[in-house]
């Protein structure tokens, strides 16, 4: 869908607003559940702000239990805790591996700890106090590790014309990047 199949009189000014405030991902490789991240931010410029904070969320758990599962076998030191262990629905242990790992900053680290509360209260019946806050907050959380993860970070890619790995060693590239290179 492009912006000239949209009559302008469906676009209002606070929707114009809503998009500026967020920043997807430029580049980010496929994932399983594109669907769910293409949602935060149609949900968010609609104005369907609870919507837009359940997909947020959905993406980050899913995003920390798919980087902390497929990182695990590549990297060390191993998370004995964490070992084989599936998905979970509860997001410091995998942020923690994450961030000991090298894979996330310190800052988005403490910001996701503070996302899993707001997700607790907002997907278990907590008070909706501040909804629009909190959604964009969410919504910035949630591209910052998209960013981080599969968002072709700087310290693993140089972007010109093309785009050159720096090393295709590196386990976020062998689990993210490599199973969508194309030879041809």
């Amino acid at each position: 869908m492009w912006d000239s199949d949209i009559p302008d009189y469906l676009v209002s000014d606070s929707m114009i607003d809503r998009f500026l405030e967020i920043a997807p991902p430029v580049f980010r490789v496929e994932s399983d559940f594109d669907p769910v991240i293409e949602e935060i931010e149609r949900t968010y410029v609609l104005g369907l702000l609870f919507a837009s904070v359940s997909a947020a969320v959905v993406t980050i758990e899913r995003t920390l239990n798919f980087a902390r599962i497929a990182l695990h076998e590549y990297v060390k030191p191993k998370i004995k805790d964490l070992w084989e262990k599936g998905p979970t629905n509860e997001w410091s242990s995998n942020i923690d591996a994450l961030l000991t790992w090298k894979y996330i900053s310190p800052e988005l680290a403490a910001e996701l700890k503070v996302i899993y509360q707001l997700r607790c209260g907002y997907l278990h019946s907590g008070t909706l106090q501040n909804l629009e806050g909190d959604s964009l907050r969410a919504i910035r959380a949630a591209y910052e590790l998209l960013n981080q993860l599969i968002g072709f970070p700087e310290h693993l890619f140089k972007i010109t014309s093309d785009i050159e790995c720096r090393n295709t060693e590196d386990p976020l590239f062998k689990v993210f990047y490599a199973p969508s290179v194309r030879t041809s």
